[in-house]
């Protein structure tokens, strides 16, 4: 069989993940614990490489924004894996607190793994991952077409107490008319008012093309364009940050 033929067979069946002749997918556990510190973890294969807490956007409940194939495809490429819920409430002002305790519940639950943490955030969630990066000092944020605060009620983030070694990325949709790249860009003006360096701080476009079109909700489809889009943008972001 070719060799385009056979990968074309494990991006079906295995999500991009390794083509394992069939091998169980790695289980999500949970959920743990209450209210916004509830947390579910998926454990690597084998040693983690690295532990990537996922982020959904804002949500009445964080199933009705589905990353479990992601979650699953995560645990197959070597990463510990948590998501946590971060608030009871949608819109909750302390989402960023729940964020901080969510994700320490998280790493209590894997074993506490002697691994970078890396956070990943779409929409809200995204914008939520930079500011806990103040707290929880990840090896890398990857905020995803991410969302706006409302100063009103948020509470302000000190981002000086982001480490130097925290790699921050900015990523945007071509096509994403929800939020475009308004989220992106205060989040980056905000960072640059405390300080951050623009040389820590990084821009990525996620393109349409054919078969996929980069609109803000395009980060929860699962179809082999978006794997390709998406996924496979983000594993190479994280395989460069933790050196795996």
């Amino acid at each position: 069989m070719h060799q385009s033929t056979i990968l074309a067979v494990c991006l079906c069946s295995g999500a991009l993940a390794a083509c394992g002749g069939g091998s169980k997918a790695p289980a999500i556990q949970g959920p743990f614990g209450e209210g916004a510190r509830q947390v579910w973890v998926t454990h690597a294969r084998g040693k983690p490489k690295a532990v990537v807490a996922i982020l959904h956007g804002l949500s009445p409940t964080p199933q009705r924004l589905d990353f479990k194939r992601w979650q699953r495809h995560l645990a197959d490429e070597g990463y510990d894996v948590i998501y946590p819920r971060y608030e009871a409430v949608r819109g909750d002002p302390r989402a960023r607190d729940g964020v901080v305790a969510g994700v320490r519940h998280g790493l209590r639950r894997l074993g506490d793994p002697q691994a970078p943490l890396v956070l990943v955030g779409h929409s809200r969630g995204g914008r939520l991952a930079v500011e806990a990066a103040a707290y929880l000092k990840p090896r890398e944020v990857i905020a995803i077409y991410p969302g706006t605060i409302n100063a009103s009620f948020e509470p302000p983030t000190d981002f000086t107490r982001i480490p130097a070694s925290t790699t921050i990325w900015l990523v945007v949709g071509d096509r994403d008319e929800g939020v475009g790249s308004a989220g992106a860009v205060e989040l980056f003006e905000r960072l640059r008012t405390f300080g951050i360096p623009s040389v820590q701080i990084h821009p990525l476009v996620i393109r349409s093309t054919k078969r996929f079109t980069a609109d803000h909700m395009s980060v929860y489809r699962t179809d082999l364009p978006a794997q390709k889009a998406v996924w496979a943008r983000i594993d190479r972001l994280i395989r460069q940050a933790v050196g795996a």
